[in-house]
């Protein structure tokens, strides 16, 4: 066994990375070491969430929330913290219980990031709206979820990252509710900030050729596979749109091209089968 990592200022932040190591190859007993090691260096929320993530994998689910609560009390303000306390209230059934967290958390002067709502500082709140988001949706409650989405993005100013995730949320439910404008609305605000992001280069290619606008659809397209080769649902929708116009060919050689980048991708296969 490796040997006791010396006290340095990130030793908390070593600790925690050891005890994921650990967690991962299976030794929970001394990954369980490893976190609260990390805990009494001043790692906070991370530790504490890889620590009760444990706990959930052993079986131990009140000392898991137990855990979760003393992070959130320790860090109100992590995001991420709340994230991952909700979903393990969601994993156990407790659909109530996890929307608890996200109200709690988001509840003004609750945490750091929540108070963001009433202040000047709106960026910060933008992963946890994000995520209380993704909960509604999989809870089956998309206009709740739109709703997450929208303010996610537009507090995200701070993180382009987050800003387009939500973004991108956002436009894949307006696509599915067939709200084709606000779609494409969603995925160029996205891109304004993130003009590279391939995940909203196809949701705008799709939202323009459910518009019949079909070369601004497939330059999308273009983009999106040339930013990502390996984006099998970006080759697939091109392929599918020029077949959907006539253009077997084309649909060929797109088919064709994204076989080529991404060979494990069923759906490309699928679709250039049927062609």
């Amino acid at each position: 066994e490796a040997a006791p990592l010396s006290p340095l200022p990130a030793a908390g932040h070593l600790f925690q990375c050891r005890g994921a190591l650990l967690h991962r190859a299976g030794r929970l007993e001394a990954a369980r070491a490893a976190y609260r090691s990390a805990v009494r260096h001043g790692c906070g929320a991370p530790a504490f969430v890889g620590w009760a993530l444990l706990e959930e994998e052993a079986g131990e689910h009140g000392e898991a929330a137990g855990l979760f609560s003393r992070g959130a009390d320790l860090e109100p303000e992590h995001a991420p913290l709340h994230n991952a306390h909700a979903a393990f209230a969601e994993r156990r059934g407790d659909t109530d219980g996890a929307r608890s967290i996200f109200r709690a958390a988001c509840r003004p002067g609750a945490c750091g990031q929540a108070r963001s709502f009433v202040g000047p500082d709106l960026s910060r709140c933008s992963a946890l709206l994000h995520g209380w988001g993704q909960f509604e949706q999989r809870a089956g409650y998309e206009r709740r979820a739109a709703v997450l989405f929208e303010r996610a993005a537009r507090l995200g100013r701070g993180c382009a990252d987050d800003c387009a995730r939500a973004w991108h949320a956002l436009g894949s439910v307006r696509l599915r509710q067939r709200r084709w404008d606000d779609a494409l609305e969603a995925f160029e605000r996205g891109l304004a900030g993130s003009p590279r992001s391939s995940p909203l280069l196809l949701g705008a290619g799709l939202a323009r050729a459910s518009l019949q606008q079909h070369e601004p659809a497939r330059e999308l397209f273009r983009r999106a596979v040339a930013e990502e080769p390996r984006h099998g649902r970006a080759w697939r929708a091109w392929g599918v749109m020029e077949a959907r116009l006539g253009e077997v060919e084309q649909a060929r050689r797109v088919y064709s091209d994204g076989l080529r980048s991404c060979r494990g991708h069923a759906p490309l296969w699928q679709a250039a089968a049927r062609l």
